[in-house]
């Protein structure tokens, strides 16, 4: 929902039909996990994407007909085709489908969606339900918003605990059983995760608009002004001049889902942010350099208390070993591990 938010409710306060396509369970190999979406608009254009070719053709034939009609079902789809000029998809998997029709206008997901959007701007963690039937065919689909601190809207159909509950079972599935019999599945929209590049030189450069494009907030930090100017950095949503590296993260929040990244331009000045950078609660912090600046950063570190398990905190090398060598490169095989990371996090 995170891809087409802002065109559902485009469309809602136009008054446009249109239709939500969501990969809801899958087995085996298909296009893109369970949970992938996209909305196809009455004259068969779309926005966001469940893994394109066959499966999203199909989809979006079934969308369009799913609009005409004025209801929603849900598709089993075979990928399991041994020819790509048969009939079915050759990905080897299966996957259940569900077709949402959203009438012109409709107030109540207009709400909804018009309060996740507003807890996106906020920062706040919001958890969207969808209920549909079980088994393919037509369904009625109806919505649960839970959102950290405001008041939960939409459908409640069982006890919040319950619904709860079933969060587990659907990061596994990408569906779960109501108690009613009929199938949920949901989307956390939670705060974004911040790409922290520390140091303001060519790899910093290649990584920030990279990083940007797969959904992390970027702020760039150096001490050199010639180096932190955001005219460098136009995809970065902050470039900070310090005036040390001494206190790297003055005036910034690290959480859990702060990813430090840590390329700047000498062994003082990663010592330094890596030592600050260990002291929070980052969830990943990244070093670039050699095995021996490795080695003799880490017991100068071990020197200062720091432990084992602190120094398995770091990645380094840093990235995803491609044989990288250019900037370009490097911010493509940093960029990946940032991406695997933030997959295994949980909340």
């Amino acid at each position: 929902m995170r891809e087409i938010l802002h065109e559902a409710l485009s469309l809602l306060e136009n008054g446009e039909p249109f239709a939500l396509v969501t990969l809801v369970a899958q087995q085996g190999s298909t296009p893109r996990a369970a949970g992938a979406q996209m909305l196809v608009r009455r004259d068969g254009s779309i926005a966001g994407t469940i893994g394109g070719g066959l499966l999203e053709a199909t989809m979006m034939r079934e969308a369009a007909e799913a609009i005409a009609a004025g209801r929603s079902h849900v598709s089993a789809v075979e990928l399991t085709g041994q020819s790509v000029s048969g009939p079915t998809m050759i990905c080897g998997g299966h996957a259940a489908v569900l077709v949402a029709f959203v009438p012109a206008g409709d107030v109540g997901l207009r709400t909804l969606l018009g309060a996740l959007s507003g807890a996106r701007a906020d920062g706040r963690a919001a958890w969207l339900y969808t209920f549909f039937a079980a088994e393919p065919g037509p369904t009625a689909v109806s919505y649960r918003l839970l959102q950290d601190g405001a008041e939960p809207l939409g459908e409640l159909p069982c006890a919040p605990a319950e619904l709860h509950a079933l969060a587990g079972k659907i990061a596994v599935h990408g569906s779960a059983e109501l108690p009613d019999g009929r199938s949920v599945s949901v989307e956390a929209l939670l705060p974004p995760t911040t790409a922290v590049i520390c140091g303001a030189g060519h790899v910093a450069q290649a990584l920030a608009p990279v990083a940007a494009v797969v959904g992390f907030d970027v702020v760039v930090l150096d001490d050199r002004p010639e180096f932190a100017a955001a005219e460098r950095f136009p995809t970065a949503s902050r470039v900070v001049r310090l005036e040390t590296f001494d206190d790297a993260f003055a005036g910034l929040t690290i959480t859990p889902r702060s990813f430090v990244v840590i390329v700047t331009r000498g062994h003082a000045h990663d010592f330094s942010v890596l030592e600050q950078a260990l002291r929070t609660e980052a969830g990943y912090i990244g070093l670039m350099g050699s095995a021996s600046k490795r080695e003799k950063i880490f017991r100068a570190l071990t020197a200062d208390g720091f432990s084992s398990a602190d120094l398995e905190r770091v990645f380094s090398p840093i990235g995803i070993a491609i044989a990288a060598e250019t900037p370009a490169e490097l911010a493509v095989s940093i960029t990946a591990e940032l991406i695997r990371v933030r997959a295994a996090m949980v909340g």
